[in-house]
């Protein structure tokens, strides 16, 4: 019975020891750190209070929203064009919010950067969809590449923008922002683009894409030559187009139609 008590008591004096020593590694960790913990402490008061004054200071309140590449705009209309107000504080504005606002309200810039400047400004840079195509409905309206409706419609033509004719309808409505989706009417802007890329008709003006008959689209030149092309095989048609116009000469006086869908091209006389 003598020896456990003995084992007992030296565990407890072994443990004792390491208590000790944990206590005096504990103070000497923090005699060593407190100068660091206290750095850390008046640098977070620093920062608290160089936030505090910077939403309280009038030195950052809003005093100018500038709108860039965007045309002229009144300093009223700039604001609008953003929906902020003048003298909200500069610091805490949500700028993806401001830039979110922008694209809902105008669907016509495909870009929109906001920054702010301080003290008191916040600049927002746009940039514009360009118009490739214009679509036929009851009015003619402007498409950019992605098919997206742009501001400004006309009961007539834009000139030198290829019409596309035949398109559906969208069912969102003819309204700026909205994308004409149809499958057939984007391969319709492709064809377009491509004709003008490739400077097949050299000089002359491809004014209509006409696929009012889907499985036989056709290109209007120069308001009155019509290139019958189908509705598949594209590029490979386009080349016997461009081999058939190094020896034929679109004249409108002389040409009513060239028909590209079949193995000999036919050339139809006026």
């Amino acid at each position: 019975m003598v020896k456990p008590v003995k084992s007992r008591s030296k565990r407890r004096s072994l443990n004792s020891t390491i208590s000790v020593k944990l206590i005096a590694a504990a103070r000497s960790l923090f005699f060593l750190s407190f100068p660091y913990l206290l750095s850390l402490a008046l640098v977070g008061v620093l920062f608290g209070a160089v936030i505090a004054y910077a939403v309280n200071s009038p030195t950052f309140a809003l005093e100018e929203v500038k709108i860039l590449n965007s045309g002229g705009m009144t300093p009223k209309q700039s604001f609008e064009f953003c929906e902020l107000k003048k003298g909200e504080n500069v610091i805490t504005l949500d700028l993806v919010n401001v830039q979110e606002v922008i694209k809902r309200k105008h669907p016509e810039f495909k870009e929109v950067r906001v920054r702010r400047v301080l003290p008191n400004r916040v600049e927002v840079v746009v940039r514009r969809r360009t118009p490739v195509a214009q679509a036929a409905f009851s009015k003619y309206i402007q498409i950019d590449k992605d098919l997206v409706i742009l501001p400004g419609s006309s009961p007539v033509p834009f000139k030198n923008l290829t019409v596309i004719q035949g398109a559906p309808l969208p069912k969102a409505g003819l309204f700026v922002g909205v994308a004409l989706s149809d499958p057939d009417t984007k391969k319709a802007v492709r064809l377009a683009e491509i004709v003008k890329r490739s400077n097949i008709l050299k000089g002359h003006l491809l004014t209509k894409v006409d696929m009012s008959d889907v499985k036989n689209i056709s290109l209007i030149v120069d308001d009155t030559i019509e290139i019958k092309i189908g509705n598949n095989h594209f590029m490979e048609r386009l080349k016997i187009l461009d081999q058939t116009l190094r020896t034929v000469d679109l004249d409108r006086s002389k040409i009513r139609y060239i028909d590209l869908r079949f193995d000999d091209v036919v050339i139809g006389p006026r």
